[in-house]
């Protein structure tokens, strides 16, 4: 897909959203209250950027480039990651649980985004996209609460376009490069991957635990999806989840352009 199609998807994909039956609270079993909560609250912070210096960066790019969608692109990607705090963010105070004003690992993680260029700040936030799939998958199938599960799924309809969409720039970016570049390319992917995918097992360990999941199968199925992601830099191939039943059906993905300009 060209950045055209992606300024109709994400345009039509603020309208398709789920509703969400709030009155009905949420209601957890004991065991998962506690630990659940601090998991959630520590995602609802990553999730709450403004997103101001990426956006700036994505008009710069812009004016470099001459792709002037880009950055309404970047814009609404941004506004639903916005819209998954705002989310997470009304779970929690159904839960009774108060917002994090700071927490370490997202500390980390915008430390090393704002370090970084453009296409570097761009591969960090896809390695949060990646593990957002088997968080909140596993958070879906798990939790028996109906409006988390309902919240979860409207998160993770959003996540895996947002991975394809990063995949599909990273790869015209990465794509003409010499073989040597590429190299070192998959590489620092690779490990960036690792580092963040085993500080979020270990960090969440507990709430995947009282979930009857664990750290273990957080990784193993983050990694599938990593690879998958992987192969769409680098093979140019769209972005299809590996781990198994996560996200709800969606159209197929080679049917999305069709559907971006459909509905444009």
């Amino acid at each position: 897909m060209n950045t055209t199609d992606w300024l109709a998807y994400f345009r039509q994909n603020q309208l398709d959203r789920r509703g969400i039956a709030w009155h009905e609270g949420i209601h957890l079993h004991p065991r998962l209250q506690e630990p659940l909560a601090r998991s959630l609250a520590r995602f609802q912070l990553g999730e709450s950027s403004n997103g101001v210096r990426l956006l700036a960066a994505a008009q710069r790019l812009s004016e470099r480039t001459g792709d002037q969608f880009y950055p309404r692109t970047i814009a609404l990607f941004i506004a639903e990651e916005q819209e998954h705090s705002r989310l997470l963010a009304r779970v929690l105070q159904q839960m009774q649980v108060p917002l994090l004003p700071w927490h370490w690992t997202d500390s980390l993680f915008r430390r090393c985004r704002h370090l970084l260029g453009f296409y570097e700040e761009i591969a960090v936030l896809l390695m949060a996209e990646i593990i957002a799939l088997k968080y909140y998958g596993v958070i879906r199938q798990r939790c028996g609460a109906p409006v988390l599960e309902v919240v979860c799924e409207q998160i993770l309809a959003d996540e895996k376009f947002h991975v394809r969409f990063h995949c599909e720039r990273l790869h015209h970016v990465i794509g003409p490069r010499p073989w040597p570049i590429r190299a070192g390319c998959w590489a620092m992917l690779s490990a960036m991957f690792a580092a963040a995918s085993a500080v979020v097992a270990w960090d969440h360990r507990r709430a995947f635990a009282a979930l009857g999941s664990s750290a273990a199968e957080f990784l193993r199925d983050s990694w599938a999806n990593f690879f998958a992601a992987r192969k769409a830099i680098f093979e140019g191939a769209p972005f299809a989840r590996d781990a198994a039943d996560q996200i709800p059906a969606e159209p197929p993905p080679a049917s999305l352009a069709h559907i971006a300009r459909s509905r444009g």
